[in-house]
């Protein structure tokens, strides 16, 4: 009983340490974030800045959109590897802590791009974008609806790649049903790329999302019959022996 104690306060520890590292990362990356915005566009180095690089107005609106394909393509990535860490030649060929741990940078790398690719839009000039703008769902001056999808698609992200911290504490089965919360985020994402993408009425990046669309949803029926099949066998066999 107390050994149990003991590794649930463990656990615990090790969970708010986590939350609180988040925490202070996500407070120092917008300190970061705000002082070069503030140098950028209240300080004559902003203007040197950017003759120097060549960056023009248009510069924000095209790093977001970049970004955010990057983003998209990672998300698939980890999605697409998270269904395959079930099959049996993934099980045999890679070792499982190398297998989950791709998982869990593809995923963290889709979180890290899908950020910049928001944050970007805070030097728009086009459109005017604030940090609530893109904190809170709907808000946004461009198609608010689609938008704030993306977003709530983006926190659902950071939920189900933060539940890896907390899988032993919650235990196999509430972890495996909050991680099935990954195909909510993917399709939400998918609709924020087709509906509020400037880009989405190009012939690639519709091949781009219905094609990666198309494959992850074969790749999830495939996995639901193989567990039912998996299922029932045994009661098969048994009904034969009797």
């Amino acid at each position: 009983m107390q050994h149990e104690s003991n590794m649930l306060l463990k656990r615990l520890g090790q969970s708010v340490l986590f939350v609180a590292s988040l925490l202070v990362g996500l407070v120092i990356g917008i300190v970061v974030l705000g002082g070069g915005y503030w140098l950028v566009t209240a300080t004559p180095l902003g203007a040197q800045l950017q003759t120097l690089l060549g960056i023009t107005a248009k510069a924000p609106w095209h790093f977001s959109r970049a970004s955010g394909v990057v983003a998209y393509l990672l998300l698939s990535a980890s999605t697409i590897w998270g269904l395959l860490l079930t099959t049996r030649f993934i099980k045999s060929t890679v070792p499982a802590p190398l297998t989950l741990a791709m998982h869990n940078i593809l995923g963290w790398l889709a979180i890290s791009l899908s950020i910049v690719h928001a944050l970007a839009l805070l030097f728009d000039d086009y459109y005017i974008y604030t940090l609530s703008n893109l904190l809170v769902p709907f808000t946004g001056p461009y198609r608010p609806e689609w938008v704030g999808v993306g977003i709530i698609g983006l926190y659902i992200m950071v939920i189900t790649a933060a539940s890896f911290s907390w899988r032993g504490w919650m235990g196999q089965l509430w972890w495996r049903r909050l991680h099935y919360l990954t195909y909510l985020a993917y399709g939400l994402v998918t609709a924020h790329g087709l509906m509020a993408g400037t880009d989405s009425g190009n012939l690639g990046m519709r091949v781009m999302f219905w094609g990666s669309a198309l494959v992850i949803t074969g790749m999830t029926f495939y996995r639901v019959w193989t567990a039912t099949t998996a299922q029932r066998k045994p009661t098969s066999l048994f009904e034969l022996q009797s």
